[in-house]
């Protein structure tokens, strides 16, 4: 899920495309679902196997 700030409100009324606004919500701290995953295996609540059946890009 994408936080829509003030920044992000404005590209998707500029109608941006998809590509710029995933950038510049990673730019102000999004992680993506796999990278999410990602921590959860490093904290043990899950299995790289379960991260890569559900999060592929």
């Amino acid at each position: 899920m994408i936080p829509v700030t003030e920044k992000i409100s404005k590209l998707i009324l500029e109608r941006s495309s998809a590509l710029e606004i995933d950038k510049a919500a990673r730019s102000e701290g999004m992680i993506t679902l796999k990278q999410d995953g990602y921590l959860k295996v490093l904290e043990g609540l899950t299995t790289i196997e379960e991260v890569l059946r559900v999060a592929q890009e």
